[in-house]
């Protein structure tokens, strides 16, 4: 009995000595995981732990407000109030979003992009529900606070522009930020904000950094049903800077209303500094629409139109810049020697070249011609004949001084840079050698020369200063603008052309305008004494066939709209003390003098009425 009760009690003992060994073992595994927890990893769970009761949110900043050169508002806030939905603060965010949709009904479209965006958005982020509410609708949303968990009213901002669709070549637009963006650009604290919107276009998109500002901070304490408690910390938001154009909104709008319906572009520059005071593009559209998602109709409306309201034509656009190229050509020859005031050349309406003809725009020629002459009158084959003579490194290099091939400016993005071929270019491109048919067709700017309107306005600018190189610019130092006689000539770089030269081309310039057979003569004015030089042009987009030239060419007016030869103009004013120079190109006008310069001749005439005093009285 008693050994019975001896092995009894030893068993007994064994048992609990384990019992007592796991709890020991239990027990330091207990206190090493809690001393990882507090002591290495404390850290970060207090961090975790303090996210669980607080909750952050970015505060959009106000955007720099964009002024033309006289003050005018271009780009602008307005206050807007919208609903968001921060999914930290709800239990139920579909629950939630049923409830709100009771009070302020959402389209099938934007329930959609909502139940898309709140998971993928980080709890605490807002996501934006509803934007321009009315005073209505939020008194409606406050009252019902109690049964709208985490749904709360934010006043913020949205763009505004003034001058809606004439501005919007230059000033561009904002829009929502999208998936994409938020995949390049990840730790962007913006992203956090609802409702943000970001530059597309234009200065909108150039200078984002600057109008953004800095967004602001607001840290509150919640509870646990995701309430807000208090606030821990505010920050506010500093607001973009401002920036102010060389744009006049006034002219700008003019030019607009002179393209009309047309597939146009018009752009206004000082000769003296480079300012931009018009640079439009037609048809346009307008960018408020964008400030808003834009519907598929509206959208499809604008993509799809032939004349390609969403393209900036003035600054991506590129065409044969044509007979304006001429210009290019006398300076050349003048430049080299090979061409003097006096070298003459008989035009006879055509020029031989082993076994193909080139022809004269004017078919039975224009007789003897000087370069001066030959501008007034745009005679292709003198400059058929003086570019053998010049060759094409010649040619080429003074196109390249003048800017042709290459950016002219750096304020917009997504400027073309247009296209100056050369001998190399054509054997690595084209896979052929240069010959000298290709020399003729550049003397008179078309083959593969191709151009923007903003470096044609360049070019011109710049003989009209005397040769001064000029940096087309869109944004001002001050925002003050100089009275027009105090502005000094931008002394830059001197492009190297003889003086003497350089006015013997504006002297063929003047005479195109102001002669009687000269191509632009119907477009002449005189404002007080104020009168203008130019250059027509009329680019071809189709080949003339030997068979319609022996049966008679077809006029601009009888061929389809995409077939008409584009029209172009570039000009100057005052044409003895240059000021400002201006270019129209409208696509498939049908010719430079008839289409193209009437217009430039509107446009420079405005200008010089808002810009001289000399300009008061206009004469017949």
């Amino acid at each position: 009995m008693s050994v019975w009760r001896y092995e009894k009690a030893q068993v007994f003992g064994v048992r609990l000595a384990a019992l007592a060994g796991m709890f020991v073992f239990v027990g330091l595994i207990i206190m090493g995981r809690i001393f990882y927890l507090q002591i290495i990893e404390g850290d970060k769970y207090t961090v975790l732990a303090d996210k669980n009761r607080t909750s952050v949110r970015h505060l959009i900043p106000q955007r720099g407000v964009i002024f033309d050169r006289q003050g005018r508002r271009l780009a602008e806030n307005k206050k807007n109030f919208q609903a968001v939905l921060i999914r930290e603060e709800t239990k139920d965010y579909k629950k939630t979003l049923a409830a709100f949709e009771r009070l302020i009904p959402l389209s099938e479209e934007e329930h959609t992009r909502i139940l898309k965006e709140v998971p993928h958005k980080k709890a605490f982020m807002s996501v934006r529900l509803k934007e321009n509410l009315t005073f209505d609708e939020v008194a409606l949303i406050q009252v019902n606070t109690p049964d709208l968990p985490g749904i709360q009213i934010e006043e913020g901002l949205m763009r505004h522009y003034p001058y809606g669709a004439s501005t919007a070549p230059v000033v561009g637009y904002v829009s929502l930020v999208n998936e994409q963006d938020e995949a390049l650009t990840s730790t962007n604290p913006f992203l956090d904000i609802a409702g943000y919107r970001i530059g597309r276009t234009g200065i909108e998109q150039a200078f984002e950094e600057t109008l953004r500002g800095t967004p602001g901070l607001e840290r509150k304490e919640v509870n646990a049903f995701g309430r807000s408690v208090r606030v821990l910390e505010k920050r506010s938001p500093v607001a973009g800077e401002d920036l102010f154009l060389t744009l006049d909104a006034e002219l700008q709008k003019y030019a607009l209303s002179v393209l009309g319906d047309e597939a146009a572009a018009a752009i206004v520059m000082d000769v003296k500094n480079g300012d931009i005071l018009a640079f439009v593009s037609a048809p346009t559209y307008d960018a408020n629409v964008f400030t808003m998602p834009i519907s598929t109709k509206n959208w499809e409306k604008l993509l799809y139109n032939k004349k390609r309201p969403l393209q900036n034509k003035a600054l991506t656009g590129v065409y044969s810049p044509g007979s304006i190229f001429k210009l290019v050509v006398a300076l050349a020859g003048l430049e080299s020697g090979d061409i003097s005031e006096n070298t003459s050349v008989t035009c006879t309406g055509k020029t031989k070249l082993n076994d193909h003809v080139f022809h004269c725009w004017r078919p039975y020629g224009h007789g003897k011609m000087t370069v001066q002459s030959a501008l007034m009158h745009s005679c292709d084959v003198y400059f058929y004949e003086m570019a053998q003579r010049i060759g094409p490194e010649k040619i080429i290099e003074t196109a390249r001084r003048l800017g042709f091939g290459a950016k002219v400016q750096t304020d917009l993005p997504g400027e073309k840079s247009g296209l100056v071929p050369t001998p190399e270019w054509k054997l690595a491109v084209k896979k052929d050698a240069w010959r000298t048919g290709d020399t003729l067709n550049l003397s008179i700017g078309q083959g593969f020369l191709n151009a923007t309107p903003l470096q044609i306005v360049t070019a011109v600018a710049q003989i009209a200063n005397g040769g001064y190189r000029l940096t087309p610019r869109f944004i001002k130092k001050t925002a003050v603008p100089a009275s027009d006689d105090k502005v000094p000539l931008n002394k830059g770089e001197k492009l190297g052309f003889d003086s003497y030269h350089v006015a013997l081309v504006k002297k063929g310039m003047y005479d195109v305008v102001n002669k009687e057979r000269g191509t632009a003569h119907g477009a002449r004015f005189d404002l007080n004494g104020l009168k203008m030089a130019g250059k027509t042009a009329s680019t071809q987009v189709r080949r003339i066939t030997m068979k319609e030239r022996l049966e008679g060419i077809k006029s601009q007016d009888e061929l389809p709209w995409e077939y008409r030869d584009h029209a172009i103009f570039a000009a100057y004013a005052p044409a003895d003390k240059p000021r400002y120079a201006v270019v129209v190109l409208v696509e498939h006008g049908g010719g430079g003098a008839r289409t193209a310069a009437p217009m430039a001749a509107k446009i420079l005439k405005e200008a010089l009425r808002r810009f001289m005093p000399r300009a008061a009285g206009e004469k017949e």
